[in-house]
């Protein structure tokens, strides 16, 4: 019997396979395994400061940051754990003895959805470990996603936008009120933030990361397949 291993809010908890794992809250679980460094290593680590989350949380790679950026910008997530859990594979399971996937997601409907980052030319090495994860997942009753990677200009776009993230950046009520008003129907960025620093008396830097920050939130939209500039469309 295929088991999970988790440690949430501090303790350790064993569990056969099964629809009641899905109840446990493994967003809120600390990392199943250590992060190891070393000098020479080839992978860059660290941690990604998750808007979602209000607090850090552990990447080893580069693509697993940019998985990062995309579910902390996604509006469906509402929380993310890193190697949230560990699969405990039956013995004789075809050379695997556990797999620790590399995040948990906990989705704005309350579903779960377990993801494995990988780059595409290690999709096909890992085609086994994912299939016996997905029919895990599906036992549970948890989504599974393996992410390969973001278009570059999407990817390049998210880390910019990711700048602003912050609530700091965040407008006031009133303001917010106004740029969406401004961009109600499509307008290049710096037209609108033109018209709105006419009508606020506010700098067009301040009003740049307020709308910047809206797009992050995606309370503004605009073509992220495109390089984002100040000519670039936004819309309400």
């Amino acid at each position: 019997m295929t088991r999970v291993l988790a440690c949430v809010d501090g303790t350790v908890q064993n569990l056969e396979l099964s629809l009641g794992v899905g109840s446990v809250r493994v967003e809120r679980a600390t990392p199943i395994r250590e992060f190891f460094s070393w000098p020479g290593k080839r992978n860059y680590e660290g941690l990604y400061w998750s808007s979602t989350n209000r607090g850090h949380v552990d990447f080893e790679s580069l693509l697993e940051r940019e998985f990062l950026l995309s579910a902390d910008a996604a509006t469906d997530v509402v929380a993310i754990a890193a190697q949230p859990l560990a699969l405990l594979w039956p013995r004789g399971t075809g050379g695997h003895h556990d797999h620790v996937p590399d995040f948990f997601v906990r989705l704005s409907n309350g579903d779960g959805r377990v993801v494995d980052v990988r780059s595409p030319e290690r999709v096909e090495k890992n085609a086994e470990q994912f299939a016996l994860t997905r029919k895990a997942c599906d036992e549970i009753g948890w989504q599974y996603d393996v992410f390969t990677g973001l278009p570059s200009e999407h990817a390049h776009n998210l880390r910019w936008l990711a700048g602003y993230r912050h609530d700091r950046n965040a407008p006031t009520m009133g303001t917010a009120e106004l740029i969406r008003d401004c961009f109600e129907r499509p307008l290049p960025l710096q037209d609108g933030l033109r018209r709105i620093s006419g009508a606020t008396g506010l700098s067009t830097e301040v009003l740049t990361a307020n709308v910047l920050h809206l797009l992050w939130r995606q309370i503004l939209s605009t073509d992220l397949s495109r390089p984002l500039s100040m000519s670039s469309e936004v819309w309400a």
